[in-house]
C-alpha cells in the first residue's frame, strides 16, 4: 500500500519513478546495497524508501557514495542515526501524526505535495488497520475517512475482496489485508510488486483476472498457515515462559502468522523459526504489555532485526542457534514484564444480540488500539445446538433465542469439552450479510468453563 501511495502520487506529481519491493525470503526487509547498485545502473539518482529505511545503514551509505539523494519515509523504531538527505518519520513529526503507518507516512507525503487522492487515502486506511496502528490522531481520521469513502466508491481493486455491503474496520482486517498480505508471505509463489502494478493498474479486465490470483494465493496461504499451526501447537511446551518453535519444514512467510496464532492462544510470547541454508528466519508476537525488541535486544549476533513492541522479525546465522536457544531459556526467567491492563468489559445478554443494537455501535466506530471496543461477556448461553465445520476447526453455536455464535480456529481441546460446561462467552458483536439479509453474531473469542 505505501509503494503503491507513493508510485501513484510522485507519478502523479510528474516525476518518473519505479519501484521495487523485494522477495522477503530471498533478500529479507528493507534496502539492500545491492538494489542500491542496480537502481543506479539503470539510470536512477534518487531513492524514496517507504515503510522501511532507518536500518539500511550499508544501503545508504553506497548511495551517498554514488552521490544519490536518499529520502527515508519509515515509521519503525529508529535506533541510530539514519544517514539520509531527507528522514520522513513519525517521531519528527507533530504529535499529531505519532501513530502513522508506513503508508500513512506515504499518504501524509502525498498530501503535502497536493496530488492525495481519495484513493490514496482508501489504501492508507487499509495500511493502517493491517499494521493494526492505534486508531488515534491522525490515523484514526485516515480509517474513518478512507472507510467512508470505500462505502460510498466501491473501489474496484478493494472491493472486489468484500464480501459485506457495509464497510467497516472488521470488514478490512479480516476480507481484505490478509489478501493482500499473502502475496508478500508467499513470495516463493508469487511477486510482491505485481500486488503494486495490480493496485495502479486502470484495465479493469486485467484488475479482475489479478484480483482472481490474489484470491487463489491467499488460499494457499490458508492451508499452509492450518498446517503449520497444528504442527506448531504439537511442539508447544505450554510450561515455558516464552515460546520457541523451530522446524526446517516450516514456510518463512507464514511464521509470522503462526507465532500469532500460538501468542493468542496460550497468552506467551512465542517465536517461530524457519530455517534455510544461510541461517533462519524467526518472528516474535506477544501480548500487550511485553517488549519484544527490548526482550531480544541483549543478543549480540542478530545478522537482522526489526520491528515494533509487539512484533518482531529477526535473522541469526546457522551457527548461533545453540546460543539464541540459551538466551531466551535465560532471558524469559529474569525478563520481568507487567501484564497489560485487561480490557474494557460488558456484559450483555442474549437479547442484544440484533442487528439493530449492533449497527447502533457503528457511531463510534472505528475501533481499534487505542480505541477498543469493549469486550462483550455472555454469561450462562443457552446452547440449544452446535455444528462443526471444516473438519471442526470452527464452531457455530445456535442459542435458544435464535442468536448465532461463531468461535473461528477452536483450540483442539476445547472440542472434547462439553458445552454443558461453559460458562461464559467472550468477544464481540458484528453483523454478517448474504445475499441482501443480515445476521447478527457473537464472534467468541474466549470460552471460559466451569
Amino acid at each position: 500500500m505505501a509503494t503503491s501511495i507513493m508510485v501513484g502520487g510522485l507519478q502523479a506529481y510528474g516525476i518518473e519513478t519505479g519501484f521495487y519491493i523485494p522477495d522477503r525470503i530471498k533478500e529479507g526487509y528493507g534496502l539492500q546495497p545491492h538494489t542500491v547498485q542496480l537502481a543506479y545502473e539503470k539510470g536512477y539518482r534518487t531513492i524514496v524508501t517507504v515503510d522501511n529505511g532507518v536500518k539500511a545503514k550499508e544501503a545508504l551509505e553506497l548511495a551517498q557514495t554514488l552521490g544519490m539523494t536518499t529520502i527515508v519515509t519509515d515509521h519503525h523504531v529508529i535506533e541510530e542515526d539514519v544517514n539520509c538527505d531527507i528522514l520522513v518519520h513519525p517521531s519528527l513529526l507533530e504529535d499529531e501524526f505519532s501513530g502513522l503507518c508506513g503508508a500513512g507516512v506515504a499518504y501524509e507525503c502525498m498530501r503535502v505535495l497536493g496530488v492525495a487522492s481519495d484513493y490514496h487515502l482508501m489504501m492508507a486506511a487499509v495500511a493502517s488497520i493491517g499494521d493494526v496502528m492505534p486508531v488515534t490522531k491522525q490515523t484514526r481520521c485516515i480509517i474513518q475517512h478512507g472507510i467512508r469513502l470505500l462505502n460510498e466508491k466501491k473501489e474496484i481493486h478493494l472491493s472486489g475482496f468484500i464480501k459485506d455491503q457495509h464497510v467497516t474496520e472488521t470488514t478490512i482486517a479480516f476480507q481484505v489485508v490478509p489478501k493482500i498480505n499473502s502475496i508478500g508471505r508467499l513470495s516463493n509463489m508469487a511477486n510482491a510488486n505485481n500486488v503494486v502494478r495490480y493496485m495502479l493498474s486502470e484495465d479493469r479486465d486485467e484488475i479482475i483476472k489479478l484480483a482472481g490470483q490474489i484470491e487463489q494465493i491467499n488460499e494457499r496461504r490458508k492451508v499452509i498457515s492450518a498446517q503449520m499451526s497444528d504442527q506448531a501447537l504439537r511442539m508447544l511446551d505450554r510450561r515455558k515462559a516464552v515460546h520457541l518453535i523451530m522446524s526446517p519444514g516450516f514456510h518463512e512467510g507464514i511464521i509470522g502468522l503462526v507465532a500469532g496464532k500460538i501468542c493468542n492462544e496460550t497468552n506467551r510470547p512465542t517465536i517461530v523459526a524457519a530455517k534455510n541454508v544461510n541461517g533462519y528466519k524467526m518472528s516474535m508476537r506477544a501480548p500487550k504489555g511485553f517488549d519484544c525488541l527490548e526482550f531480544l535486544k541483549d543478543f549480540p549476533s542478530f545478522s537482522a532485526i526489526g520491528g515494533h513492541t509487539q512484533v518482531a522479525g529477526f535473522s541469526i546465522d546457522l551457527a548461533d542457534y545453540a546460543s539464541f536457544e540459551r538466551y531466551v531459556e535465560t532471558r524469559a526467567n529474569t525478563y520481568e514484564w507487567r501484564e497489560a491492563e485487561p480490557d474494557h468489559e460488558m456484559l450483555i445478554d442474549e437479547s442484544d444480540i440484533n442487528v439493530a443494537a449492533i449497527e447502533s455501535l457503528d457511531i463510534l466506530r472505528p475501533f481499534g488500539p487505542g480505541f477498543e471496543m469493549p469486550v462483550m461477556i455472555l454469561e450462562n448461553p443457552s446452547i440449544k445446538n452446535l455444528y462443526d465445520f471444516q473438519n471442526a476447526r470452527h464452531r457455530r453455536y445456535t442459542l435458544s433465542s435464535g442468536a448465532c455464535c461463531m468461535r473461528f480456529n477452536q483450540p483442539g481441546d476445547e472440542i472434547q469439552k462439553s458445552v454443558n460446561r461453559i460458562r461464559s462467552f467472550e468477544g464481540e458483536l458484528q453483523v454478517s450479510e448474504y445475499r441482501g439479509r443480515k445476521q447478527a453474531n457473537f464472534m467468541i473469542e474466549k470460552i471460559t468453563y466451569q
